[in-house]
């Protein structure tokens, strides 16, 4: 016996290692099985009436998006232009200012209305009350009075034309009114109230 256990045990000890095998698992019987394919009772045509109008719908909404970007567009390069024009109106107007602020346009609107230079000034001192210089008015100065030449085509006369001495003819000329003479007259004193 103890030879038959010697051999047996060579017989294993030669056999190489191998992991055992796994167990079958026993086959179960599923419950699942192909279901024959069934036919849709909905109705194509609703479903592909929605698609087509999101689609009609998502096109104009972009149109309308693209003809209000274009139109504000414009609209931005009018603006843009109207403010060009702003600015150099401006600018202009700002030169005509200055123009008009120049002491040689002072001096000459002033004339025009009227107004002389004034004296030399006089001036008051608060201290004691006194009076520093003398004070003098502006004097308009006397303007040159010019005379228009009559001729006989120019200007017609009141009266008929006479036959001087020596048969020449002479027109009379209508009687026109003296200027009016100048009669401002400005003070420029400067005074204050004694304190």
């Amino acid at each position: 016996m103890s030879a038959m256990t010697n051999g047996s045990a060579a017989r294993t000890l030669s056999l190489p290692l191998r992991s055992p095998l796994p167990t079958p698992v026993p086959k179960r019987s599923s419950s699942l099985r192909l279901v024959p394919q069934r036919r849709s009772s909905a109705a194509r045509a609703p479903f592909l009436v929605v698609v087509v109008t999101l689609l009609v719908g998502g096109l104009l909404g972009l149109l309308l998006l693209n003809t209000l970007v274009a139109q504000d567009s414009f609209t931005l390069h009018d603006l843009g232009k109207q403010a060009t024009s702003l600015s150099r109106q401006e600018q202009e107007l700002a030169r005509q200012v200055q123009a008009l602020q120049a002491p040689a346009a002072l001096a000459s609107r002033a004339t025009a209305l009227g107004m002389v230079p004034g004296g030399p000034p006089a001036f008051l001192r608060l201290s004691d009350g006194k009076v520093l210089g003398q004070p003098t008015a502006g004097v308009a100065p006397v303007a040159p009075v010019t005379r228009p030449s009559v001729t006989p085509s120019t200007t017609p006369s009141t009266k008929p034309a006479t036959t001087g001495p020596h048969g020449s003819t002479t027109w009379t000329a209508p009687r026109q009114s003296p200027p009016p003479a100048a009669t401002n007259t400005r003070t420029t004193t400067q005074t204050g109230t004694h304190r």
